[in-house]
């Protein structure tokens, strides 16, 4: 019982989130699971069963954290995305288009 709640948010983390809804509902079923097993963990150091009015208040803050969490997280990703499309220099007239376009990097300007 102890590893499929230890690894439970390991394999949890490995699937991606393409809209924002979806980020949601991953945040908070991670936060919601974090929760609750920090809470199972640290009444098992103590060696009693944590009661499951706990249990609860560990998962409603931990979904709320991973609510939080995902959607700052998801709003990083729409902005790294878009920078990056800007920054891709297209090639037009390539039949079919060259496999070798890679994004150019920002040239910055270094004051003296």
């Amino acid at each position: 019982m102890k590893r499929v709640i230890l690894l439970s948010p390991l394999l949890a983390l490995m699937v991606s989130c393409s809209t924002l809804d979806q980020s949601l509902k991953f945040g908070a079923a991670a936060g919601a699971l974090a929760g609750a097993a920090a809470m199972y963990a640290g009444h098992e150091a103590h060696g009693s069963p944590p009661p499951s009015q706990e249990l609860g208040t560990g998962a409603s803050i931990g979904l709320a954290v991973g609510l939080i969490s995902s959607y700052f997280i998801h709003q990083k990703v729409i902005e790294d995305r878009e920078e990056s499309s800007r920054q891709t220099e297209i090639y037009f007239g390539d039949l079919p288009p060259s496999p070798f376009v890679f994004p150019q990097p920002k040239q910055q300007k270094r004051g003296h």
